[in-house]
């Protein structure tokens, strides 16, 4: 099998971290940075329904990406040619006057740079200290999760040191305010959230409950982002923001072992686990470090 064929399984770090449910704070964060991006942020406005229907882009998302990952080695590839089949027709005219399509290498690659920091900042916020090792064997999974998603070699950072100047270059020089970030970069937005379609709860009990939630994730955006976003996109950040994050960390690490272990997960990396623990044939005969069942 060569590398390209080859697929990350459930003893990969990426298994780890990706599904992780708490990924679901990352993502305001990492998805506002790929939209800083001119021809995302283009492509987001005229081809995505994020305002109209944001419940239900999220979880086309969730039911699309993450199946590139979660996945047998045929579905892997099945899911990584939907995705790019899905973003073939999207192109336009970006903010700045420049034609676009979204499987332009430097658009569509933006979008994966930000897996490999937002890992990262996830297992740190976990309380996961890893090693250079760790990050090492997790960039490389990146790189790999990069061609499950059709992304060739020489489009990504070829080594960690690349790839940090790569991520600060892009951000300093650019990104830049659009309509798409105006709309996401205010707490407002997550407090405000329309009623799910499938809660239970009445509307005033979702008004308390969006804006406990709203405010959660609006803090944890910010501290999510790469420093350098911060700086150039003058938003505050102090020390006291800072241990809040960390605060907010603790409290759901001691949390977290109460939850079931279902609900510790994204609803596609769960179905995969739990395939996996059955049918360990199919996903190289590893189960993964972590993701085992309790014995």
């Amino acid at each position: 099998m060569t590398q390209e064929q080859a697929v990350l399984g459930p003893d990969s770090l990426m298994w780890k971290y990706f599904g992780d449910a708490r990924v679901i704070f990352l993502l305001p964060s990492t998805t506002t940075v790929q939209v800083a991006h001119p021809g995302i942020g283009a492509g987001v406005e005229e081809h995505s329904a994020y305002k109209e229907d944001p419940w239900g882009r999220a979880e086309r998302s969730l039911a699309l990406l993450w199946p590139v990952l979660y996945n047998t080695e045929e579905g892997v590839r099945d899911f990584g040619t939907r995705l790019r089949e899905m973003h073939r027709d999207i192109k336009g005219t970006d903010f700045n006057g420049k034609k676009y399509h979204a499987l332009n290498p430097e658009l569509y690659t933006w979008v994966h740079i930000t897996t490999y920091y937002g890992m990262i900042y996830l297992a740190e916020f976990n309380g996961d200290h890893l090693s250079e090792a760790d990050k090492q064997q997790l960039f490389q999974e990146w790189l790999q999760f990069g061609r499950q998603m059709g992304i060739r070699d020489k489009d990504m950072p070829a080594t960690t040191d690349e790839y940090w100047a790569y991520l600060d270059d892009t951000i300093r020089n650019s990104l830049q305010v659009n309509p798409a970030t105006e709309y996401v970069e205010h707490r407002g937005h997550y407090t405000g959230q329309p009623k799910h379609p499938r809660t239970t709860m009445t509307d005033r009990q979702w008004r308390i409950y969006q804006y406990f939630m709203g405010s959660l994730t609006w803090h944890l955006k910010k501290g999510f982002y790469p420093p350098a976003y911060r700086e150039v996109f003058g938003i505050r950040w102090t020390w006291l923001d800072q241990i809040g994050f960390k605060l907010i960390g603790g409290v759901m690490r001691m949390l977290w072992p109460t939850l079931e272990e279902k609900k510790r997960w994204v609803p596609e990396a769960w179905r995969a686990i739990k395939d996996a623990r059955e049918h360990p044939e199919n996903y190289g005969g590893a189960v993964g470090e972590g993701l085992a069942k309790a014995s």
